[in-house]
């Protein structure tokens, strides 16, 4: 700020000083309220708002780019979008509608049917085995009972002949239903299973027929608990409406599995039940599995012969689970996909299902309960111990589990779509679905069967059999018992605190953790409205600091207001000039960080307006006295003023310690009012103030700048989280510093005209009323004077000599010590142990040892069914190689609903190089083993897309075309005798499809409809017949009599007619023609075809335009699109044609680990892999491609965590380098101070290394924002040094030059030469600048320090672990940045510090260059 400035604008902060603060304070209030009324108030509901990685070449922006394609497919069709589970991590307490439960499933007497195979015999029907409630389901080789078509299955059946009826039947339910070949595939934890089903049947537990009750459950007893069970109903990823709790035992060496404790945990069942008041709810434990498998309804009356009993069954299906068998999804609906080749000698297709079968109904596999155990209710180290020895095996640890439901049944309406896709019908498709077949083996429903032929019409039972009838279904509607802000309450009133913790337990079993239907993340969130109080406690502490220090509330008030004003303008300016939609929790830390850190400024700037007072009072009266030098002889001496004024002797008066404080204390009595007056001097105010903004608003600029640019160097980390946190707390801390120098300036005069002015007459009111009373003077005055006065003086000493003398004195030992440990610190951070990724993509909002945090971090580390969860989310990762679609993430980075633009690139998929680059392309993933698996799947598919165009079907639709035009120009008399001439049984083939019948009537024939199929169901005219044929046969002159015939007559012509000139084209021919245009076209009409007959199927538009059922189910089935995907656009509006618009090439990666090693490792090398591949061999139009991977999410986060952070920290560094190399115009100074920093943090990320903090989103943010809160006291240091008063330099230079003068030295001292004399003057220069620095800003470097510390201290009192971990960053921070700061930055400038001009920039000279270069150019201009 130029001088001219600087006069100017104290000149208006002194003349209208109430003007700028009114002001000021009106529009920071006016635009808070705009912030808070017209834009969206925070919403702390979802606290992982924000957490993706989004930015150009992340991960998680490619993620973005692939959804928003996925949408832009669903969109256009108006398919539902994908759910991942059942229940969201905040759906949780919506009703939830299901599926309506299987009750037959539960029935013992419906079950024990298929206890054994039992062959079928004629003359023993009892011995008929048969579900028939899921007869079409799953018995398709299996007809009617009592039907006298239908075989008997023996082993007879072995031999049966393909031609059959059976067979036939059989033949079409296998094409109607799945195609999964005869093996089982399958991704079970880090390893693959794959196993053929005849394998899997003989390794199945062996029944004991002659009591093969006892390898089966009570299936009725488990009925109350079916929505407990089955996972269908209880969701999968965490159970997110359920509620759990973990008791563990007491004594370490005891076994859950044993009788007491097994009564214990039932007790504690009951009991937490009604604590919640579910008392009715059905739930589960350890104890109720051993009753339930002992056929006994209450745990208490459990045995310890139920104990074993259960133990020997978990010990038997335990290898089973072991192998990952039991993950195999057994199921009723898992039958009809898979289909058994059969072999001579083996047993037959019906017997090997009916093994299968029965393997449901077993212990170890029905309903997956025991799995359910193995996964959640013994810990994994039981397991490991358990396969090593069935006794000595020890639970430690399980767990209670309570529904959270109420079960009701209700009817809805069937969706409209949904019920004409699943069941098309017309006359066609009853023909061609074969419902006369059907109807003769009872595949039809009581509802149906009147309507079924040969009684009913075929058409009237297609529609009653595959129509949606009454368009309604039932089903299961979940309602929540105890909603969220009841949940978060019990949780808060009984299990808050240790203490209420520890009352669960008892002699044996003690409660460790809890899940409350989730409410985790809802319950931190209502803890932060809780702990936002603390800000009141910061505020407190604050003030009462600033009191302390600066003696005056009214200072301590403003700050905390100045503070109130810079959040509300700065959300304001966050929302309506940033327009960020989100506002995470973490914002709200802004609030002690800007109270405690804007303490620095206000300390600054009042301890400068001190000074600069102090100084031109000096000043005032060294003039006064020089005016008044002619002085009466009995004029009272200083002294006696002194005396008489303050009443304190003369030896409480004390020296000044050095130069600095020699020129800034003034003699000590109290001011009159003389001096008063001439204090509140507009003039001398406008010089105070300038002089305060000129020495302490550079400085506050760049520690107010450094600091802010820290937090906007968040930008670079591309978290959106850690972004907006940047983003808002940097503008805050700007917003500061301008009402600083705005608003508090102006309040300074107000403290300096008004504020000291009416404290002082109270106080002399008060003082005249104590000596009316009284000779002495009021003891509290006198306390308080006394007070302030011994703690200025304790101040003095300690910033203006005590420190200034250690740092002088031990220099030579300070700078070592803190280099080592600045050197550790680094080695700690980037060495060993070294800063770790986060290993887990939870995160931790409680502190620990809360029981909802032990359930998040610490049970799902001990319970294998959470350990699978986490690695099927991690290990063998599904790779999607995208084509068509640019990588380009365009959307606004802080707004994750908005998508942006798809910038699409043509694929030209009817070109035959691109499909022969695909075809290469994935014939090569199958040769990378070491980074796929298997390209079965992945060839199937495309091989199947790719038959739309090869050269046969090409032929056959060329060929087809021209018959289509030779057919549509000829007549049929023409047609008759070509076909005469090729076969005349041709001529005797159409005249018996197409004579009249003997009942025929022409008003009931309506053979000329679309998809009519003839069936001949009565005699046809012989006579008309013979007539007819000769008719015909006359190769010269056929007639044609149209009334002997029916109306398909035409049709059947042309048809045959087209057969026979497609069979006379010469295909050599045809092959020649189809040359590169021909075929692209052709290639592009077919896939069209094909892409718009699928999405017929997907949106239920086939039943509606007569596409068969089968083929929709072998497009929604049967083809894998899993793997090969291409994404149709929405339908031309000009002709409904259909184009794709991406493809996407699916496969399973073959990394099986999950660390972010691991991952990383695999991801550069599928890119080292598959860049340089599309490099090399795609078409110019496939360039674009590239990779992703829901898997690689997580590690996405971790690696913009690493990257980014470091970046914004060098980032970071260098601004602060360059701002005090700008402001200091000294390089070793701002060498010095980047030192001094990069230690500082170092010591203090290194401290939270040792913790085992890993580096998550509060970590980041605590790493980048080290350098703004570091660079503040460094800054304030070397600015002291620079601008030390060279008046002070020059006396200590006196000083030295006079000491070592031969005049002057002792005879026993010897003369020094020139060199060692300047040294001994830039020692003692550098003595002087360290002592001015730390004696102007020493303290209020201290106190700023100090009230960030202790509003990080506010903060470690939270129970949010976010907020206690920032409150420690703060501690931290504070104490390595002041230490170093103090005893390292002083002692290095005290050793090694420039002196003179030395290292600074020559501002003077540039600026008399410049205006000579400016002076030379006008005459040129001139002319």
């Amino acid at each position: 700020m130029s001088y001219f400035s600087n006069i100017t604008y104290s000149r208006v902060l002194v003349r209208h000083h109430w003007l700028v603060l009114c002001f000021v304070v009106f529009i920071c209030v006016i635009l808070t309220l705009v912030g808070l009324v017209f834009t969206q108030l925070p919403d702390f509901s979802d606290p992982r708002m924000g957490w993706g990685a989004r930015g150009k070449g992340t991960i998680f922006s490619q993620l973005m780019v692939l959804r928003h394609a996925s949408e832009r497919f669903r969109l256009a069709y108006e398919l539902p979008l994908d759910t991942n589970e059942l229940f969201g991590a905040f759906g949780q307490f919506y009703n939830i509608t299901v599926e309506n439960l299987d009750e037959n499933t539960y029935r013992s007497d419906i079950l024990a049917k298929y206890d054994l195979w039992r062959k079928k015999s004629v003359n023993s029907q009892s011995d008929q085995l048969f579900d028939y409630g899921s007869l079409n389901e799953t018995f398709y080789d299996v007809d009617q009972e009592g039907d006298d078509d239908s075989p008997d299955y023996d082993e007879d059946d072995e031999n049966e002949k393909d031609g059959s009826q059976a067979a036939s039947i059989y033949k079409w339910h296998r094409n109607r239903h799945f195609d999964i070949k005869n093996s089982i595939f399958k991704y079970v934890d880090d390893k693959i299973i794959n196993i053929s089903v005849l394998d899997f049947v003989r390794n199945l537990p062996q029944f004991n027929r002659t009591n093969y009750q006892s390898a089966r459950l009570s299936f009725d007893l488990f009925r109350p608990y079916a929505f407990l069970l089955e996972e269908k109903y209880r969701g999968r990823a965490g159970r997110d409406g359920m509620i759990e709790f973990y008791m563990e035992r007491i004594d370490p060496t005891a076994d859950l599995l044993s009788l007491e404790y097994l009564q214990s945990i039932c007790q504690w069942e009951k009991k937490f039940k009604h604590l919640l008041s579910l008392d009715d709810t059905p739930s589960l434990s350890l104890s109720t599995f051993v009753a339930l498998y002992s056929s006994k309804t209450d745990c208490q009356l459990i045995t310890t012969d139920d104990v074993e009993h259960f133990r020997s069954i978990l010990h038997t299906c335990l290898p089973y689970y072991i192998d990952g068998y039991m993950d195999i999804p057994l199921s009723d609906e898992f039958l009809n996909r898979v289909v058994i080749e059969h072999h001579p000698g083996y047993s037959t297709h019906q017997e090997q299902i009916k093994a299968i079968y029965p393997a449901l109904r077993h212990i170890c596999f029905y309903k997956n309960i025991t799995r359910f155990i193995f996964d959640h209710f013994v810990d994994e180290q039981f397991i490991q111990s358990f396969q090593q020895s069935k006794v000595n095996a020890k639970v430690s640890i399980s767990m209670i589990y309570i529904t959270n439901y109420k079960i009701s049944k209700y009817n809805r309406t069937r969706d409209q779509t949904m019920c004409l896709r699943r069941q098309p019908f017309s006359r066609r498709y009853c023909y061609e679905r074969g419902c006369i077949d059907d109807y003769r083996n009872n595949f039809t429903t009581k509802s149906c069967v009147d309507q079924g032929p040969p009684n009913g019409n075929c058409e009237k039972y297609c529609h009653c059999k595959y129509e949606c009838i009454n368009q309604t279904e039932e089903v299961i509607l979940l309602t929540p018992k105890l909603k969220e802000k009841e949940l978060v309450g019990i949780a808060g009133k009984y299990f808050g605190g240790k203490r209420k913790l520890s009352a669960y337990k008892d002699r044996f079993i003690k409660l460790i953790a809890f899940n409350l239907a989730n409410v985790r993340e809802k319950a931190a969130m209502a803890q932060i409205h809780k702990d936002m109080l603390l800000v009141l406690m910061a505020a407190i502490l604050i003030v009462g600091i600033t009191v302390l220090y600066l003696r005056s509330i009214t200072i301590a008030l403003i700050i905390v207001i100045g503070a109130i004003l810079s959040l509300g303008v700065s959300y304001f300016v966050y929302r309506v000039i940033y327009r960020i939609p989100i506002f995470p929790y973490m914002n709200l830390m802004s609030a002690f960080i800007l109270i405690g850190i804007g303490c620095d400024d206000i300390f600054v700037f009042f301890d400068t307006w001190e000074q600069e007072k102090a100084t031109w009072l000096k000043q005032h009266q060294e003039k006064l006295t020089s005016d008044n030098s002619d002085i009466p002889l009995n004029a009272p001496s200083n002294h006696e003023i002194l005396s008489s004024n303050q009443k304190i002797k003369p030896s409480k008066s004390k020296r000044p310690l050095n130069a600095f404080q020699f020129r800034h204390r003034t003699r000590l009595y109290h001011e009159t009012e003389e001096i008063r007056k001439s204090l509140l001097n507009e003039a001398a105010l406008i010089e105070i103030m300038s002089n305060t903004l000129k020495h302490a608003a550079s400085s506050m600029f760049v520690t107010s700048f450094t600091t802010s640019a820290a937090f906007f160097t968040n930008m670079l980390t591309n978290i959106s989280f850690v972004q907006v946190f940047g983003v808002y707390t940097g503008t805050c801390i700007l917003l500061y510093f301008f009402i600083t120098v705005t608003a508090i300036a102006a309040f300074a005069v107000i403290y300096e005209k008004h504020i000291l002015d009416i404290l002082s007459r109270l106080v002399s009111i008060c003082s005249k009323k104590t000596n009316q009373t009284s000779t002495t003077t009021h003891p509290p005055v006198t306390f308080y004077r006394r007070f302030a006065l011994y703690c200025k003086d304790i101040r003095i000493y300690i910033f203006a000599h005590l420190i200034p003398q250690i740092v002088i004195k031990l220099r030579y030992l300070l700078v070592p010590l803190f280099l080592c440990l600045g050197v550790l610190g680094l080695i700690g951070v980037f060495y060993y142990p070294k800063l770790q990724v986060p290993t887990t993509q939870k995160v931790i909002f409680f502190l620990q040892g809360n029981p909802m945090e032990n359930y998040e971090f610490g049970m799902k580390h001990k319970f294998n069914g959470y350990i699978k969860d986490e690695r099927r989310l991690f290990a063998y990762p599904r790779v999607s190689f995208i084509f068509g679609i640019r990588d380009i993430d365009d959307g606004y980075v802080f707004d994750m609903n908005d998508r942006g633009k798809l910038h699409l690139m043509p694929v030209y998929l009817n070109q035959q190089r691109t499909q022969q680059f695909f075809k290469r392309f994935i014939t090569h993933l199958g040769t990378r083993k070491d980074l796929f698996s298997s390209t079965y799947d992945l060839e199937k598919d495309f091989d199947a897309f790719n038959q739309l165009t090869t050269d046969s079907i090409l032929i056959e639709k060329i060929a087809d075309d021209r018959a289509r035009l030779n057919t549509s120009q000829t007549n049929h008399i023409d047609m008759i005798k070509y076909i005469g001439k090729v076969n005349m049984k041709l001529i005797e083939k159409l005249v018996a499809d197409t004579v009249r019948t003997t009942s025929y009537k022409v008003e009931e024939d309506l053979s000329n409809q679309e998809g009519y199929i003839d069936r001949k169901m009565e005699r046809i005219n012989m006579t008309l017949y013979r007539v007819s044929y000769r008719q015909l046969t006359n190769i010269r002159n056929p007639k044609i009599i149209y009334s002997n015939y029916r109306k398909l007559f035409n049709r059947t012509l042309a048809r045959l007619y087209k057969e026979q000139i497609e069979r006379s084209y010469d295909i050599e021919e045809i092959r020649n023609y189809l040359n590169g245009s021909v075929r692209d076209d052709l290639t592009e009409e077919y896939q069209r075809s094909a892409l718009k007959t699928a999405m017929q199927c997907l949106t239920g538009e086939a039943g509606a335009n007569n596409v068969p059922a089968d083929f929709c189910d072998r497009q929604l089935t049967q083809q894998r699109s899993v793997n090969w995907a291409v994404l149709p656009d929405k339908p031309s509006p000009i002709d409904g044609s259909i184009r794709p618009f991406a493809v996407i090439i699916t496969i399973r990666g073959a990394l099986n680990r999950t660390d972010y090693d691991s991952y990383n490792s695999y991801y550069l090398q599928v890119k080292s892999f598959f860049d340089p591949y599309i490099k090399e061999h795609a078409p110019e139009h496939l360039k674009h491609a590239w990779f992703s991977s829901p898997g690689f999410a997580f590690y996405g986060i971790q690696r913009e965590l690493l990257v980014g952070s470091f970046s914004s920290l060098i980032a970071s560094l260098a601004i602060a380098l360059l701002v005090l190399f700008l402001t200091s115009g000294n390089l070793f100074i701002a060498l010095y101070a980047l030192l001094t920093i990069s230690f500082a943090i170092a010591d203090g990320v290194a401290v939270f290394v040792l913790l085992k903090w890993e580096l998550g989103i509060v970590e980041a943010i605590i790493v980048i924002m080290a350098v703004g809160l570091s660079v503040d006291f460094v800054v304030h240091f070397g600015v002291g040094y620079i601008h030390t008063n060279m008046t002070d330099i020059q006396n200590e230079r006196k000083k030295i030059r006079h000491r070592y003068t031969p005049s002057t030295l002792e005879s026993n001292q010897p003369e020094i030469g020139p060199y060692h004399l300047l040294y001994k003057e830039q020692q003692a220069e550098r003595e002087t600048r360290v002592t001015e620095s730390a004696s102007r800003v020493g303290s209020a470097v201290f106190m700023a320090a100090f009230t960030t510390f202790a509003a990080g201290f506010s903060m470690t009192l939270s129970s949010l672990s976010s907020f206690q971990r920032m409150g420690q960053f703060l501690m931290t921070i504070m104490s390595t940045s002041w230490l170093f700061a103090t005893f390292f930055f002083l002692p290095l400038c005290a050793i090694i510090g420039p002196v003179g001009t030395c290292g600074s920039i020559p501002f003077a000279r540039i600026k008399t260059c410049f205006q000579r270069c400016r002076s030379s150019n006008e005459p040129l201009d001139k002319i």
